[in-house]
């Protein structure tokens, strides 16, 4: 699955749950979808991604996790 494949699949997924997304999400949704040994690093980098983007909005008030959700101020749109 190349890098352009992985982030469509996981614009597609934090669209349809529009929830909390933690690294551990990425890696167990691209695992599901038999990307071969999905590393923290690019799960972290993905969802970094999608926050440059503007799709994901960081929260990191609980300085040992991480999460991001969808942003509102584009209804998802982006």
């Amino acid at each position: 699955m190349s890098a352009s494949d992985r982030l469509t699949l996981l614009r597609r997924a934090v669209r349809d749950y529009q929830g909390e997304w933690t690294t551990r999400m990425v890696q167990d949704l691209y695992r599901a979808r038999e990307y071969a040994a999905p590393q923290r690093k690019t799960a972290r980098d993905d969802l970094a991604t999608l926050h440059r983007q503007g799709l994901l909005v960081l929260d990191d008030t609980d300085p040992g996790r991480r999460v991001f959700r969808l942003a509102r101020m584009n209804g998802g749109s982006a």
